[in-house]
């Protein structure tokens, strides 16, 4: 396992210990750091505390004794909550310390927020990810970097023990909008895959034959390959849930909004992603919006 050589003098503070907070805190844990961990409710952060994580009751008390605050939460909300206020992270960070934030946010929240950090003398990275829970486990995630140059050189063998591949894409919020341009191709792939599928099955043949067919073809992917054996077996164990595809969704919807973009397939598939929450489909994986073809089409 790589090792970036200065770990074992870092104290790292992961804030939000969902399943790729949880992740993110067992990878550093593995390569040496000090990493002390926060989440409103303890529970979650049991098996970390065995590896050797230190839990604290406030953001504010985490940041007290981190060099680097990493936060990995649901969206903007969650991120204010533990951010600002008395036990807020901002209110106890040292001087210095760096904030990057792996959570896929509104790129505009993202500048906002690199400015109130540089205000209370704290630097900042937008450091969103790509990639599935048991690549952050392994430090393997693709990992997209929008802030200061000089603060990403500054940090950049930290990073490439969150990720394999690390992008510097330009300034502040530059990351998290790569990251939702990514996601909504990562959205109509999982449509187009399952609009083929459905047509497929309209003609006759089974799921299983259509799969394993594409995947003998230079047009595999990602979902195909990954996805499409599940959604053989019918497997829609979240890797990464609807509802949280469907919550970048509705970001990059705003973002078109402002940029008057002209994006016909992306409005489709919104709607579909859209009836698929409403039918209470959201805590599954993402994938399952083939059901929500295959039931329009009198399939499932």
């Amino acid at each position: 396992m790589k090792n970036s050589g200065f770990n074992n003098e870092v104290s790292v503070g992961v804030i939000g210990l969902g399943i790729m907070g949880s992740s993110f805190a067992f990878n550093l844990l593995s390569r040496g750091y000090n990493v002390h961990v926060y989440n409103r409710t303890e529970e979650k952060a049991k098996p970390l505390l065995k590896k050797g994580a230190i839990f604290y009751s406030t953001p504010r008390e985490l940041a007290l004794v981190a060099d680097i605050i990493m936060t990995s939460l649901t969206d903007q909300n969650a991120i204010d909550t533990v951010a600002f206020g008395e036990d807020g992270f901002l209110n106890g960070a040292n001087k210095g310390c760096l904030w990057i934030d792996l959570s896929t946010i509104d790129p505009l929240a993202s500048i906002k927020h690199s400015e109130v950090a540089k205000q209370v003398g704290l630097e900042r990275l937008d450091t969103p990810v790509v990639g599935s829970k048991d690549l952050a486990l392994k430090g393997d995630l693709i990992v997209l970097v929008g802030g200061s140059r000089e603060v990403f050189q500054k940090y950049e063998k930290f990073l490439n023990d969150v990720g394999k591949t690390v992008i510097y894409l330009g300034a502040d919020g530059n990351g998290h909008k790569m990251k939702l341009a990514i996601n909504l191709y990562l959205g109509l792939f999982a449509e187009s895959f399952s609009e083929a599928l459905a047509f497929s099955q309209k003609l006759g043949f089974d799921v299983k034959t259509f799969v394993e067919t594409v995947n003998k073809t230079p047009h595999r992917n990602y979902i195909s390959e990954s996805k499409g054996p599940k959604i053989v077996e019918g497997n829609f164990e979240p890797a990464f849930s609807l509802n949280n595809l469907f919550k970048d969704l509705e970001l990059i919807n705003e973002q078109i909004t402002k940029t008057e973009a002209i994006l016909p397939m992306t409005k489709v598939a919104i709607k579909e992603y859209s009836e698929a929450v409403q039918n209470s489909e959201g805590e599954k994986d993402f994938s399952v919006i083939t059901l929500e073809i295959q039931h329009k089409n009198g399939l499932a």
